[in-house]
């Protein structure tokens, strides 16, 4: 009981809150992105009294990572902490504008895409005490719950809003491992301000959701062959059967690959 008493009263709490950037590596929701600009510049050069006058959907690569967590310290150089989280990233209507001239007017379409996740998490700490900072590892796992919304719109040049004709919403359940350092200071007592760089492995699959017209299945991953423009475009289409046919290829679930690294800045607040 002494030695219990003891070790207890040797525990501290922390509070651990953090925010910064991400970078995020979405290929295959790249590939899908890239393929539909592309898709509407060859449509443009095929038909009659069309033009393509610009636009580009740029790479999706970063977003915003922000993280709540509750610390156990055992000693001065060990610690455990159970954590949650937001990471988030997405391409605006600004970013995936493409302006088509038709015989009607000059249109402009858009592809908005966002990805979100939220992770419940375990982690161990080891800290290396100096005179005035504290360096730091880290590692864990956990569960992660994530979500993909794309839509397609357009709109005429004099309109103020965009028609989306198409949406899909769905979402999934994954696990994820991670690791990092960093180093803190005091700031104050009982008040640490800390940097963290740190690396995730998260790469999640078997999405399932609903579109725009109700229907509802797995979100896969293919390629649809374009006989009219020689062109194999890469799709994330939410279907209740797996993609088949002659003009379909490389059919596999979607998998949105939150894998990367962020670099964060937080406190650290004792109880």
């Amino acid at each position: 009981m002494l030695f219990l008493i003891s070790w207890a009263h040797s525990i501290e709490l922390s509070l651990k809150l953090s925010g910064g950037l991400s970078y995020i590596n979405l290929k295959n929701t790249n590939r899908t992105l890239q393929d539909w600009s592309e898709w509407q510049k060859r449509e443009a050069d095929y038909r009659k009294n069309w033009s393509f006058l610009g636009g580009e959907v740029r790479g999706f690569h970063s977003g915003f990572d922000f993280e709540g967590e509750i610390i156990v310290s055992f000693t001065p150089h060990l610690a455990a902490g159970v954590g949650t989280g937001y990471i988030h990233g997405e391409l605006n209507e600004e970013k995936t504008e493409i302006t088509l001239e038709k015989v009607l007017g000059t249109y402009i379409y858009v592809r908005p895409t966002k990805v979100s996740a939220f992770p419940l998490t375990l982690s161990g700490y080891y800290f290396f005490p100096l005179k005035k900072v504290i360096f730091f590892i880290k590692g864990g796992a956990g569960i992660i719950w994530a979500k993909y919304i794309d839509r397609e719109g357009n709109k005429i040049t004099s309109a103020t809003k965009f028609a989306y004709p198409q949406l899909q919403r769905t979402s999934a359940k994954g696990s994820t491992l991670f690791g990092g350092l960093g180093i803190m200071y005091d700031i104050e007592p009982g008040m640490r301000f800390f940097v963290e760089g740190s690396a995730r492995l998260a790469k999640i699959s078997g999405f399932h959701g609903e579109n725009k017209e109700g229907d509802t299945g797995i979100l896969y991953f293919f390629e649809e062959y374009d006989p009219d423009l020689d062109f194999w475009q890469a799709k994330n289409r939410i279907s209740a059967d797996e993609p088949s046919g002659e003009n379909i290829r490389s059919v596999e679930e979607t998998t949105v690959d939150f894998s990367g690294f962020s670099v964060k800045i937080g406190i650290i607040i004792k109880f």
